[in-house]
């Protein structure tokens, strides 16, 4: 392979998908590990496997029941890794092997890529940082949840406040949209630069 595989990561409400689908828009190949855990769950065997993990019993043609599954791992912390360890590994095998057929530079969107350990997979790590004040809003305004709900998935995440300047490419997203494109392109050319 030629190309070399960027991951995208970021606290919830960072503006990750942002940056990621305006790199795509860029005309690189980007692939999103929340979509592919949507594709993953169009698939019987994988969610036979789930259920059969979780102990929970599964006829043939059952759909991925959300809330079923959330209310099991919700206050199981044990069943909750299991879920984890599984979807992650399944997720992150098939986006690495659909971006190493690229032959060029390519960005993967990973949201708990610290937590799951999955940082050394990669060529470099662009990690998205904003305002935590900021990020609060944003999602309570995307996804209709309360402050409370917010800032506990903050806390149960990664804490990016002592993120490694020397070790990833940081974008600070702490102005409207077209700054953080100008970021963006930044960081494009010089990674561009460092493969060619």
């Amino acid at each position: 392979m030629n190309g070399k595989i960027y991951a995208i990561t970021g606290g919830i409400g960072s503006g990750k998908s942002l940056v990621t689908s305006y790199i795509n828009s860029k005309g690189y190949a980007t692939f999103s590990a929340d979509k592919i855990y949507e594709e993953l769950l169009k698939n019987e065997d994988f969610v036979r496997e789930i259920y059969n993990l979780l102990q929970l019993s599964y006829k043939k043609g059952d759909v991925f029941d959300r809330k079923l599954v959330s209310s099991v791992v919700f206050s199981d912390k044990t069943k909750l890794k299991l879920l984890n360890d599984l979807t992650h590994a399944k997720i992150m095998q098939k986006m690495l092997s659909l971006s190493k057929n690229q032959n060029k530079i390519v960005f993967n969107e990973v949201p708990l890529l610290f937590e799951s350990g999955y940082e050394d997979l990669y060529d470099g790590v662009i990690v998205v940082l904003r305002d935590k004040e900021e990020r609060i809003k944003s999602v309570i305004e995307r996804d209709g949840k309360s402050r409370s709900q917010v800032e506990d998935i903050i806390k149960n995440q990664f804490n990016y406040d002592n993120i490694s300047q020397k070790k990833h490419i940081l974008i600070v997203n702490d102005g409207n949209v077209k700054s953080l494109q100008g970021k963006v392109d930044v960081v494009l050319s010089e990674i561009e630069k460092k493969s060619s």
